[in-house]
């Protein structure tokens, strides 16, 4: 996650924060930048707290998932911590499944009473050709993402996406893509 952006970000969004190492990376690296955690597990989320409060890394934490809309979805639980992920469809799996509340963009972005998201981590374990599929108006809010692309979801979307919303050309780094707007980053 050490991203080549050319300013510090001002806010950055964790989306999928698991237990906070990268939430932790983050604060400790753009300290000035306002942190906020997403994550739907409630065991993860016990850890999250804590390991924000033991490294003094002030964040706000939502208790819950990213979607395409506000509601609830359900969460399949696996043996690893950062194996769980949003069910698609009908329970197909044998795993152990929570249902979680789920919220939009949009409505993540009013909660924090954010203009712009300098920063977008994007690690949801799949669920990002869910999330990337529709109402994706909110990305032009958006001056950075680095994201997590697993099967399914790859370069091609990212392009698309770049294209559609005025991102550079998705750039692979080791183990994540980051989609930024350069010099183009215009500030309110």
């Amino acid at each position: 996650y050490d991203l080549p952006l050319d300013s510090p970000p001002e806010t950055i969004l964790d989306l999928g924060a698991n237990t906070g190492l990268t939430a932790i990376y983050f604060g400790r690296k753009y300290p000035g930048a306002r942190l906020a955690c997403v994550e739907p597990v409630p065991d993860n989320l016990r850890v999250l707290a804590q390991n924000l409060a033991l490294n003094a890394i002030p964040a706000e934490v939502i208790a819950g998932a990213v979607h395409i809309n506000c509601g609830s979805v359900r969460i399949e639980l696996d043996a690893m911590d950062y194996g769980h992920k949003v069910a698609q469809g009908q329970q197909t799996s044998s795993r152990p499944s929570i249902e979680v509340a789920a919220y939009d963009m949009p409505a993540i972005l009013r909660h924090l009473g954010w203009q712009r998201i300098g920063l977008l981590k994007v690690d949801i374990e799949g669920h990002e050709k869910i999330l990337f599929s529709t109402n994706c108006d909110w990305l032009q809010f958006v001056d950075a993402m680095c994201i997590e692309c697993h099967p399914e979801f790859g370069e091609a979307d990212l392009v698309t996406i770049a294209g559609k919303y005025g991102f550079d050309s998705p750039m692979q780094l080791p183990g994540i893509w980051l989609l930024r707007r350069g010099s183009r980053i215009s500030k309110p």
